[in-house]
């Protein structure tokens, strides 16, 4: 099977390492982005597949196991489910049909709570569309909303919080492995991981903890700094845009005067005008490009004192009163139109109940209902002290992946930077980590970094945020391909969501979202839209720049140039001793509490 790839030769790739600036316009290019793999054809029945003992793999009781066969417009599949001891609900759905040999394990969103199979970024290969794939999913060990309060409540019980973490994935891909050998009578030629958000940090959780589990990782935009993610970051959004009567200050209706002067005074750095910034840390904002003058009555073009203050505030991140930061950094220049704002004064934003279910719930060590009140929140060291007690069970911050690069593995990390949800410089320093852990040439012969301008949370965004991940993960696991530039797209679809990309008051996510609605549960991927232009991606520190002629819409006429930004980025906070190797343990329930295992 083949298919378009934007890739570079080797040689190529050399030399823009070394110069920053490659010779030649990039172009697409023929490449096999997977191996030839034979159909391998069950040898048992469905109806057989849902009496096969699993505990003695996953090391639980598994209830209520059953197997059906699904009828999909790819085929067959016989779809197992089941749950694990206590609560790990499971769904693995094995092709009847055209099984070529390989396992996938979508990572959850949001606090997860929902059992569906399907993969994301994966639009454009061919054995994802074509259900060649067993596919399986699981709701991280309980079941509940992705939104709102209640979505934290299964906290209460501390073995919930450990399957959270990082044990429901591992014994679920334990369960498929075990299923697929049953089924077709023998184990995957090769096992992939793909998730963003949350699903970013499950995967690198994956590779940190348990680097047999899979081949190839796609990890996007990962909450891996999970327990300042979710406290400080979140009510930050909330309470660095309040007034003391705790009214909202910047509103979503405003937030395009905000982006639109971020746009018209940053360079772009692409050599187009076309709205995105291609390094937006090259962006340093000033209040004077929208504070309204003193005195005018008009605030319809500018923002008042009041609001530029708050958009300051919500750039610079959460900090004590002295301004020290406790975070890694907040939402880049260009991420504007993406912020999760509530939509008038006394209205809530999205990120009020992913801090408040989370510190109320799931990151302190003892539940404390009366925290989800975010008024009682404090910006200040006990404070960190107390959300970070439990880092080393769910943060994925281990910067010491020598055992998944000995063992093969290959890893995709990206992160788009107009970034709302999770800012793109918490990946930036836990790349840096790796990096300064394994040293910059072992990190690059298994890790590709990519950072893609204009795009938001996990898509969106008014960059081009169409992008297929995954074939160019099989590519580098299955044939040695190791990925250079990466071809991304806008579509008609997109454009209509969020705007025209020039600009120009640019609407933003209706109700501030910044988890979107899991797509439908299915066991192959969604192809993608028609594109109406395409733009490559490099390699972290590259960016792209265009040639001077030919279509601007067209990938193939840019190049890469390293980025302006000095690098390695330093970054002081609280949080950055957070990021370091050998940082988890692993825990058990003792008399009803967390426990470490020794």
């Amino acid at each position: 099977m083949k298919r378009i790839l934007l890739t570079l030769t080797v040689l190529l790739a050399i030399m823009g390492a070394r110069t920053g600036l490659l010779s030649v316009p990039v172009t697409p290019a023929q490449a096999a982005d997977h191996a030839s793999l034979p159909v391998v054809a069950p040898v048992i029945s469905c109806e057989v597949l849902g009496n096969v003992d699993l505990a003695p793999v996953v090391g639980a009781t598994v209830h209520g196991q059953k197997a059906a066969v699904l009828q999909t417009s790819k085929g067959k599949f016989c779809k197992v489910t089941g749950q694990i001891a206590p609560a790990v609900s499971f769904e693995v759905d094995l092709p009847m049909e055209h099984w070529t040999q390989r396992f996938l394990l979508g990572g959850c969103g949001g606090l997860c709570g929902m059992t569906r199979v399907g993969v994301s970024n994966a639009g454009a290969c061919a054995p994802a569309l074509n259900g060649e794939f067993v596919m399986a999913g699981d709701d991280m060990g309980h079941t509940g909303p992705m939104t709102g309060l209640a979505q934290g409540e299964f906290g209460k019980d501390p073995q919930k919080r450990i399957d959270f973490a990082y044990r429901a994935n591992h014994v679920t891909a334990l369960a498929a492995k075990a299923l697929t050998a049953a089924f077709y009578g023998q184990a995957p030629k090769y096992s992939y991981f793909v998730g963003c958000s949350d699903g970013g940090r499950e995967a690198l959780m994956e590779a940190q903890r348990f680097p047999e589990d899979f081949d190839g990782i796609s990890a996007g935009a990962p909450a891996a700094l999970f327990t300042v993610q979710n406290s400080f970051y979140h009510a930050w959004n909330v309470r660095g845009n309040q007034r003391a009567d705790g009214t909202n200050i910047l509103l979503q209706n405003r937030v395009g005067i905000l982006h639109d002067a971020v746009i018209r005074h940053c360079d772009t750095l692409s050599g187009v005008k076309d709205g995105i910034l291609e390094e937006p840390r090259a962006c340093h904002f000033d209040p004077a490009w929208v504070q309204c003058p003193a005195g005018q009555g008009d605030t319809s073009h500018c923002l008042t004192a009041e609001e530029t203050q708050a958009a300051l505030r919500l750039y610079e991140g959460a900090t004590d009163a002295a301004g020290h930061p406790y975070i890694i950094g907040g939402p880049l220049p260009g991420s504007e139109l993406q912020w999760a704002l509530p939509a008038t004064a006394h209205g809530e934003s999205m990120s009020n109940g992913i801090a408040a279910s989370a510190i109320a719930y799931v990151i302190a060590a003892q539940v404390d209902e009366k925290a989800a009140d975010l008024t009682r929140f404090r910006f200040d060291d006990a404070s960190f002290v107390q959300i970070s007690e439990l880092a080393a069970l769910y943060n994925a911050e281990n910067t010491n992946l020598h055992p998944f690069q000995k063992r093969g593995g290959r890893l995709i990390l990206w992160h788009g930077l107009a970034d709302q949800s999770i800012s793109p410089l918490n990946t930036i320093a836990y790349y840096q980590g790796v990096q300064r852990e394994m040293g910059l040439e072992q990190t690059d012969s298994f890790l590709k970094f990519y950072v893609l301008p204009g795009v938001g949370h996990c898509g969106n965004g008014e960059g081009f945020p169409q992008v297929d991940f995954l074939s160019p993960l099989m590519a580098w696991t299955e044939t040695g391909t190791a990925p250079a530039a990466i071809w991304t797209e806008r579509t008609a679809q997109g454009e209509e969501v969020m705007g025209p990309p020039s600009g120009g008051h640019g609407k933003p996510p209706t109700g501030g979202q910044i988890h979107v609605a899991p797509i439908p549960s299915q066991p192959y991927a969604r192809p993608n839209a028609t594109a109406t232009a395409s733009r490559p991606v490099y390699p972290y520190p590259y960016m792209a720049q265009y040639i001077g002629s030919g279509d601007v819409n067209d990938a193939r006429n840019y190049r890469p140039v390293k980025s302006p930004v000095s690098l390695p980025m330093v970054f002081t906070s609280h949080a950055t001793p957070l990021i370091g190797p050998d940082n988890q343990k692993h825990y058990e329930v003792v008399n009803g509490k967390l426990s470490v295992t020794h």
